[in-house]
């Protein structure tokens, strides 16, 4: 054995209920045991206790460690049922526990057989000591020095944890939140994904306030994980989305299953303060997929959301919204290219007048031409509107109705929507571009789209008469599609209405189309407003037009849009 000594010191017994203490000692030698207890036992530390936890073998150290998890530090001998033992004792704690904060402390009475440099270097150990040299002085220097510094880490680790915490729970309802969700899918696969979108939130909000908002959240949080925690993870992604998560292999009957989530959902009655009712959802759910599965499962809410309330949708490559994305992805490019590079165009069509057969003015309709082909809005349109280049394409259009008007003298209109009239400037530019022309703004007017419902946004009535003070008349595009479009009419300064095409291109044939027009043209008499017949694409429709004595006509049968020369 070596030659170690310890002064025997008495136990000071302390009043108060301080903190316990783990050490580890992993040697074969009876006596080195025998020696080490005694001299912890003499030793006095004010603000904590020691535990001794011996083991004869690096087999039996490894059979405590199973059990004990919170051990502060091991002093493990190197030599015992095999040369390099203990050694093997510290890879086990350091990689297969993957425990960093015990303090390990090689103590070894063959020094010469392990160079302390070489083995600090290649083992994760905290320190490397003779049996001879750990004096009683240097053993309570090692015991305190390594409970401290296990007690710092260890509150390292639990602010660590604390903020991890924190970082991935909502801390409203307590559920993990989409970073958890992120992260958790790094380590799955062939997961289900379903997206649970509380219908009309903000209304809520609005008019019951952010604390009944509150219990609303808490209350379906705290139904979901009651009810399908077992079955799924249920996570508070963000705001008032929530998601079910389940890795099974299999899940059966997802549709089913989807459809009594949503049923259960619909029966839960939330009651707080001013508020008492039940809510709907949107769902979206991508199905046991291995990539981009949460972008999938948005792109089928999105697809629920534009289907209409209250829809349940399932990812596939053919929903519409990927097919939206596709297009937007396709022409977006080509869109900045064209506008950049005179590859957007102005074609001219015109509206005639049923009476004498003149051309009483003409619609602007913008063309893309790329690779040698030209191509309509049809194409493009919806792509430069998710791209934000809707008010572009409007300006060069603008622009150009102000130059050929002012060059030849004619009367043109171009089309404008909502998207437009919450740009700011949209007046200055207005002006600044008639100004630049010298054209005279009676000759211009602007189609506004019916079914953007403007008189639902005061900010752009205000807009319109402000561009009506500049002299451009104003013209209500695809009238009769929506019950909006009397008021449009009633409190805009407009002058023209343009019938629907739909009620147009079988007008000689529906005794209802017949119904409406009517209808349109009485109230447009009553109005004083010019009436337009849209898409009069044959001799027979064209007719019909005149028989019921609408005043303008346009149409493929009149004249096809073409390029202004």
């Amino acid at each position: 054995m070596a030659n170690i000594s310890f002064a025997t010191n008495k136990t000071k017994e302390l009043d108060i209920d301080i903190k316990t203490y783990k050490v580890l000692i992993v040697d074969d030698d009876k006596s080195i045991h025998e020696v080490t207890n005694m001299a912890i036992n003499a030793m006095e530390f004010s603000d904590f206790k020691v535990e001794i936890l011996p083991a004869y073998s690096a087999k039996e150290a490894k059979i405590i460690l199973q059990d004990e998890t919170d051990i502060a530090l091991a002093l493990i001998d190197v030599v015992m049922e095999t040369p390099e033992a203990g050694l093997e004792l510290v890879e086990h704690i350091r990689n297969e526990l993957n425990n960093k904060l015990m303090r390990l402390i090689i103590r070894t009475g063959q020094a010469n057989d392990f160079p302390q440099m070489e083995v600090i270097q290649k083992y994760d150990i905290n320190d490397f000591k003779e049996k001879t040299e750990l004096t009683i002085e240097r053993l309570y220097t090692t015991l305190r020095s390594s409970i401290k510094q296990y007690e710092q880490l260890l509150s390292l680790q639990n602010k660590y944890e604390e903020t991890y915490e924190q970082l991935v729970t909502n801390p409203l309802t307590k559920l993990p939140n989409r970073i958890k969700l992120t992260e958790d899918f790094s380590h799955q696969s062939n997961q289900t994904l379903i997206l649970i979108d509380i219908v009309g939130f903000s209304i809520i909000n609005d008019r019951h306030g952010y604390g009944v908002g509150d219990v609303v959240l808490k209350e379906l949080g705290g139904f979901l994980s009651s009810m399908y925690s077992s079955t799924f993870k249920v996570y508070h992604i963000s705001h008032d989305l929530f998601g079910l998560v389940t890795d099974k292999d299999h899940l059966e009957n997802l549709v089913s299953t989807v459809e009594a989530i949503k049923e259960d959902i619909s029966k839960l009655n939330i009651v707080t303060n001013n508020f008492n009712n039940t809510i709907e959802t949107t769902i979206g759910v991508a199905y046991q997929t291995e990539e981009d599965i949460f972008r999938k499962a948005e792109l089928a809410l999105k697809e629920a959301r534009n289907t209409g309330k209250n829809q349940i949708k399932y990812y596939s490559s053919d929903l519409k919204i990927i097919k939206k994305i596709s297009n937007a992805n396709h022409w977006t490019p080509i869109i900045k290219k064209a506008l950049d590079s005179n590859g957007m165009l102005a074609y001219a069509q015109p509206i005639y007048s049923m009476k004498d057969n003149t051309i009483e003015k003409y619609e602007l309709l913008v063309r893309l031409k790329h690779e040698e082909t030209v191509y309509t809005p049809y194409y493009f349109l919806e792509a430069a509107s998710d791209s934000g280049y809707l008010y572009k394409i409007f300006k060069f259009m603008f622009e150009e109705g102000c130059r050929y008007a002012s060059k030849l003298g004619n009367r043109y209109s171009i089309n404008i929507s909502d998207c437009e009239f919450h740009q700011t400037g949209l007046v200055e530019f207005i002006q600044e571009t008639v100004d630049k022309y010298s054209v005279d703004p009676s000759l211009l007017s602007l189609e506004i789209l019916e079914y953007n419902a403007i008189t639902h946004s005061e900010s752009i009535k205000d807009v319109i008469m402000k561009i009506h003070e500049i002299g451009i008349e104003f013209i209500v595009d695809d009238f009769g599609v929506q019950c909006s479009n009397f008021a449009q009419a009633q409190f805009l300064p407009i002058t023209t209405l343009k019938i629907d095409g739909s009620f147009i291109k079988n007008i000689h044939e529906s005794t209802d189309s017949q119904i409406i027009v009517k209808t349109i043209q009485t109230y447009a008499k009553e109005k004083g407003l010019k009436l337009v017949a849209e898409f009069v694409c044959d001799e027979d429709v064209y007719n019909k037009v005149k028989e019921l004595g609408i005043d303008f006509a346009q149409g493929y049968y009149l004249q096809e849009p073409q390029e202004i020369v």
